[in-house]
């Protein structure tokens, strides 16, 4: 590597240095000689490093897995993430429900069909029916998990996505052990 760095350098001239109380000089080691650097191998051959490293997580992605594709689906006129945007902040009532309640699993079975579907994710139970038609992966996607808990389900296809920012005017109850 230090005869990388010396090609770089070889350029410019070589002045030699004396020491102020002493009048001897040493000599600047040339390019021919030896800078008594034992870390360079026979393979040190000038060439600059390789970037990213071999073993870098850079390169991970050339070795990794092939990876399943997900398919999205057209969404209806009027059914984009911004209309979505617009219809939380609208002020209209997507709980279905007039205060917030402890469900347990039984009463969240109950709940599966696509005119009315709750879904629990991180312990949160929501009232995902007006948000199915908005659902990028499509209607059968999110009815997946109506009625259950799907928060497996969502945290290993969506674990960038802040379900509690995305469905908060949704959030009818906490999920509760059945008594």
């Amino acid at each position: 590597m230090a005869s990388f760095f010396r090609s770089w350098l070889g350029s410019a001239p070589r002045i030699a240095r004396s020491a102020p109380t002493s009048s001897t000089t040493l000599p600047l080691p040339t390019d021919s000689e030896d800078d008594g650097n034992r870390a360079e191998t026979e393979a040190d051959n000038d060439a600059p490093p390789a970037f990213p490293a071999a073993d870098s997580a850079q390169r991970a992605s050339a070795t990794t897995t092939k990876k399943t594709k997900r398919s999205k689906i057209a969404l209806a006129p009027g059914h984009s993430p911004l209309d979505w945007a617009n219809l939380k902040a609208s002020g209209e009532d997507l709980r279905g429900v007039e205060c917030l309640m402890r469900i347990p699993p039984s009463v969240l079975k109950r709940h599966n069909k696509r005119d009315d579907a709750w879904s629990a994710f991180h312990g949160k139970v929501y009232n995902i029916t007006h948000y199915i038609a908005f659902h990028p992966g499509g209607e059968k996607e999110l009815l997946r998990v109506a009625g259950r808990d799907g928060t497996k389900l969502f945290t290993s296809t969506h674990a960038w996505v802040n379900a509690d920012a995305m469905l908060e005017p949704c959030l009818v109850g906490f999920l509760v052990p059945e008594p």
